[in-house]
């Protein structure tokens, strides 16, 4: 008996279950670090030599317990490889990036083997951490692609100015320095998951500083965006790009006020444990709202199939050329429409 069809929007649902798996995923090997529950389990896949499930201690069950979501993560992820598969219209482009999620995972698993096995290794557990957020903006990216079809554009719509797409790719950049200057001072403060794991060797003061710093000149460059945003959705005659954008950045300021106030609050009150949780939440947040910034920003590419005024049907009656008010470096499409 054949499967049903996915329809758009099932495959939508199914893309954002993806998503917010692999942010509890985070969340999770969090509270693992910051529990001192990093060895409860010394051993992988079994909890410890011949025990796949650990006795009872409280450390050894929330290790376990974060293997146990990493599973449901992986079915997540899974289901939207499958979901992809049965789609139709079946999109190439979601496909892929469906898949990409399962590798991501997949990697992650491995890596959260090493961690173990290299006794939480502040080099391997940053980078454990790293890989979270990259497969978490990977996510946003596939929930953004399938949820396209449910916002298309308009004929001769100016999407947005190339600046302003190369100022969200450094707003972005300047994230993922952040993210790392944040993981280092994180291998250097207390929480390593375990009382007798090595730290990295730096003063606190100074690599909280570098850390600081990073946030500070991207919240500048956010609130110029912030700036920009607004005058072009003033200046264009079709806003409804612009003014995605400008929200985009609000929701990005949002969460970095609030990530401020909770990484000084935590700072000088010696990083207690429920804030530094909130703090590695906020960090997640804050990659979902950067990488939505960027897709905003982004022009519509023909790899995401929308047609552009090389591609569009010769025979229609839409307008080819830009308008004549639109900015002049912006990028300007003539029809959505997905290629098969």
């Amino acid at each position: 008996m054949a499967l049903p069809a996915v329809t758009p929007l099932r495959f939508a649902l199914a893309a954002r279950w993806a998503l917010w798996a692999l942010v509890a995923i985070v969340i999770t090997g969090a509270s693992v670090r910051l529990t001192g529950s990093g060895l409860g389990c010394s051993d992988w896949p079994n909890c410890e030599p011949g025990e796949f499930v650990p006795a009872a201690d409280f450390h050894g069950w929330v290790e376990f317990g974060n293997r146990i979501v990493t599973g449901l993560v992986s079915v997540a992820v899974a289901l939207a490889v499958g979901a992809s598969l049965w789609r139709q219209p079946r999109r190439t482009d979601l496909v892929w990036w469906s898949i990409a999620l399962v590798a991501g995972v997949a990697f992650q698993i491995g890596l959260g083997a090493v961690t173990v096995l290299t006794h939480l290794s502040p080099p391997i557990v940053m980078s454990h951490f790293l890989a979270s957020q990259v497969l978490i903006a990977a996510a946003v990216v596939l929930c953004h692609r399938a949820n396209a079809e449910e916002r298309p554009l308009g004929r001769g719509v100016a999407v947005s100015s190339r600046g302003l797409q190369a100022h969200a790719w450094v707003i972005a950049m300047l994230l993922c320095a952040a993210l790392w200057t944040g993981t280092v001072v994180t291998g250097t403060g207390p929480h390593g998951g375990d009382e007798h794991v090595q730290r990295l060797d730096y003063a606190m003061a100074s690599v909280a500083r570098v850390h600081g710093i990073t946030v500070a000149v991207m919240a500048g460059l956010t609130l110029l965006l912030a700036v920009r945003a607004r005058r072009l959705a003033r200046s264009e005659r079709n806003r409804a790009d612009a003014t995605d954008v400008a929200r985009r950045v609000r929701n990005v300021i949002a969460v970095m006020a609030a990530q401020a106030a909770i990484g000084y609050v935590q700072y000088f009150n010696e990083l207690p444990v429920l804030l530094v949780a909130i703090h590695v939440a906020g960090a997640t947040l804050l990659t979902i709202a950067v990488t939505r910034l960027v897709l905003a920003a982004a022009t519509r590419p023909r790899a995401m199939g929308f047609e552009t005024s090389e591609t569009s049907d010769p025979n229609s009656d839409a307008p080819t050329d830009a308008p004549t008010d639109a900015p002049t470096d912006a990028v300007v499409i003539v029809a959505p429409g997905f290629a098969e």
